[in-house]
């Protein structure tokens, strides 16, 4: 695809927010909500960037708020910087290796502005490189739902427990009622006391607060079976980061942006290997070969199977602290989706096997899920002859 070597045009890039290392993160909120990320400098040179995404998670699960003394630098995150040399192809392997929402931009020694990933997905589009696929190629399944009696806390356990920024709330017959997303949470948790006069009670507490009241409904939905270029147009047009899928109505899975880079970082020239590893930094880097071959023998394994043939199979690698790993994987397969896993550990050998053990545990209980619902399917048909 030799439009992939094209340089980055200049109008892809955008203005930007920018802010001191020392800046109160109170100070920053409103932008950061406004524009999605804002440049952090340090010394008036580049430091990283903060954007809503990081800031939602830690109000989402962390204090009521944020200390007006935090500064905003501490939630900084240093991302590659772009510049007129960045070929689209490398801007789209870029933004699926650092899960980025937006990436710097450099002219000279200066950062002007930044690239915003809705700019990556209309690359990938114009370039129709999801031509062939289906929703149901990259939707990310089995859904994580909670019912709509739940609490606010609840749903966010659920999304601590699995690693994920939004959950799926239906009603009591299994129908699809609303999203809850980190956003949504820390919206309801931050808002000032005077448009929230409980927050002065004592009683004011997430368990208190329920799943129905913060919800957003109606949700946006696509049919499994669509077009995966009308996935991405549906999220640009609406400009929002998620849809729910559906199948006969019913809630299937969700297909985000980051399935679409991820989609398209697949099918560049990168990526061939069929493994994607990415969040590397100088303590785990020397583990790239050893990430590689272990999920290479795992996709030959799944390939084993009757109809599981492995399109490709992403994992990010998280390192907190000195010795506290956090790995996931998301493996599309041809036929069925995507299976996403999840591992945690002080070790970063052994939480790969938890990794792997629960990659090849998933696929199989989605083989068995397919088989019994196609002997369902016979005798139904069956019965009716």
């Amino acid at each position: 695809m030799p439009a992939l070597f094209e340089a980055l045009p200049k109008e892809f890039v955008s203005d930007a927010q920018f802010y001191e290392y020392k800046t109160p993160v109170t100070e920053t909120m409103d932008k950061v909500r406004k524009l999605g990320v804002v440049v952090v400098l340090r010394d008036r040179e580049y430091f990283g960037l903060v954007d809503d995404r990081s800031l939602f998670r830690e109000q989402a699960i962390g204090p009521l708020k944020f200390s007006k003394s935090l500064p905003v630098g501490k939630f900084a995150r240093k991302l590659p910087v772009l510049d007129s040399s960045t070929s689209l192809g490398m801007l789209i392997n870029y933004f699926h290796d650092f899960s980025a929402k937006a990436l710097p931009y450099q002219e000279g020694s200066r950062i002007t502005g930044v690239v915003r990933r809705d700019v990556v997905v209309s690359t990938i589009l114009s370039l129709h490189m999801l031509a062939k696929a289906k929703v149901a190629d990259m939707m990310s399944s089995p859904i994580i739902s909670i019912p709509q009696d739940s609490s606010m806390a609840q749903a966010r356990n659920a999304m601590e427990k699995n690693k994920i920024a939004r959950v799926v709330v239906l009603d009591a017959k299994g129908r699809l009622s609303g999203v809850i997303s980190q956003r949504d949470i820390a919206d309801r948790l931050t808002k000032p006391e005077e448009r929230l006069p409980e927050r002065k009670s004592y009683a004011f507490s997430p368990s208190n607060i329920s799943a129905a009241s913060i919800m957003r409904a109606p949700v946006y939905t696509i049919d499994a079976d669509r077009r995966a270029e009308d996935a991405a147009k549906m999220l640009l047009e609406n400009r929002i980061s998620a849809l729910v899928v559906t199948k006969n109505s019913v809630p299937v899975g969700v297909v985000s942006i980051r399935d679409i880079i991820e989609s398209a970082a697949a099918a560049t020239a990168k990526t061939q290997s069929r493994v994607m590893v990415s969040g590397l930094d100088e303590y785990t880097g020397d583990y790239e070969q050893a990430i590689r071959d272990s999920m290479n023998r795992l996709v030959s394994k799944i390939d084993r199977f009757g109809h599981n043939e492995v399109d490709y199979v992403s994992v990010n690698v998280k390192r907190h602290r000195e010795r506290n790993y956090e790995l996931h994987a998301r493996l599309a397969l041809r036929k069925r989706g995507v299976v996403f896993a999840h591992a945690n550990g002080y070790n970063l050998e052994s939480t790969l096997d938890a990794l792997l053990d629960s990659i090849y545990k998933r696929v199989r209980t989605r083989k068995e899920s397919f088989l019994s619902n196609r002997r369902l399917a016979e005798r139904h048909y069956e019965e009716r002859e």
